[in-house]
């Protein structure tokens, strides 16, 4: 039965060693009781020693040392106090009491509204729902009707993408976690693409509704600075099985290029509707319907109000111009 477990995190992955004889000898030969295959390591770098059961650490090494409570430990052996924590050369190792108790599991049985990320079925119909709204865009942003393929060709791009970053998550899950996880990585993916449009969808109807631009802008930005950052977050935690306070730090420092892109994006649009600016603001909302909150007015009505607007612009330049004539 083991007296205490050896943990060395090596390259981000956690290798555990039953102890229960000592001294235990650590390093690079192959003559040692555990055998760290690192080139920073000497080939006999440690000895764990246990007397009386106390455990000690005995540096061996003459090259890159053992670091213990931050301190390099010279040739005399010292306590260690279980659960503890130190370095070898550069990598991070625990002595744990073999009792000690391990953090709950973390059940792939998933409850509740994530369990559909992991269906096969509820993944590829987000993944055509996505491929649907990107044609649906090009279509109703096209001015004049153009042919099957040429709308297409505008969803095209957008797919290769949203493979392209199914392949490299799924990959970075199979390098931390052992697993592919390519359904779940396809749903998560699909609803990061899908969502922005939705939103931007759903802004262009609510601004045309209330005769209100500002309100396509920021739901727009709401999903791009709000709803992907949290959707990455979601999988890190589902998928990955981290906390939640880490996975939203890794969410945002991963989306942090895109948020900055963003951001100047959104600086730029409020500019143009705030004030001078030499591309012309003009509203882009049009539908075939006429179901805003406040209604059209007639064209007679507009040619009345702008022959208005002109008279009184008119005469606020000839009173101008009279009172600069006096003056002169």
């Amino acid at each position: 039965m083991a007296k205490v477990i050896l943990e060395i995190i090596q390259r981000g992955v956690h290798n555990y060693h039953k102890v229960d004889s000592f001294p235990v000898t650590v390093g690079r030969a192959f003559d040692n009781d555990v055998i760290l295959p690192d080139v920073t390591i000497s080939p006999h770098h440690l000895e764990i020693q246990n007397e009386d059961d106390k455990y000690f650490l005995h540096n061996l090494s003459n090259e890159n040392g053992t670091k213990y409570n931050a301190q390099e430990l010279g040739d005399t052996p010292v306590e260690i106090t279980l659960p503890g924590s130190f370095q070898i050369s550069g990598l991070r190792a625990r002595l744990l009491p073999a009792d000690m108790p391990v953090e709950a599991t973390h059940v792939r049985d998933c409850s509740g509204i994530f369990c559909l990320f992991n269906n096969p079925i509820w993944a590829f119909f987000l993944l055509f729902s996505t491929i649907a709204m990107y044609f649906f865009g090009s279509y109703i942003m096209t001015e004049a009707s153009e042919d099957v393929f040429y709308y297409l060709d505008a969803v095209l791009p957008p797919v290769w993408i949203m493979l392209g970053i199914t392949v490299v998550v799924s990959g970075i899950c199979r390098l931390f976690i052992h697993r592919w996880e390519i359904i779940a990585t396809i749903s998560i993916v699909s609803l990061m693409f899908l969502l922005p449009q939705l939103f931007e969808h759903l802004g262009h109807f609510f601004a045309y509704v209330f005769t209100y631009d500002s309100l396509e802008i920021w739901l727009k930005y709401i999903a791009k600075f709000i709803v992907i950052p949290s959707l990455v977050a979601v999988f890190i935690v589902k998928v990955i099985h981290a906390r939640w306070l880490p996975a939203a730090g890794i969410a945002i420092l991963l989306y942090s290029p895109f948020l900055a892109f963003h951001m100047l994006s959104l600086v730029r649009e409020l500019s143009i509707k705030s004030g001078f600016s030499p591309i012309p603001f003009y509203s882009k909302i049009l539908s075939p319907r006429d179901y805003r909150i406040n209604p059209t007015i007639s064209l007679d009505q507009f040619s009345k109000e702008a022959l208005r607007a002109t008279s009184e612009e008119v005469k606020e330049m000839l009173i101008e111009a009279k009172k600069k004539e006096q003056e002169s």
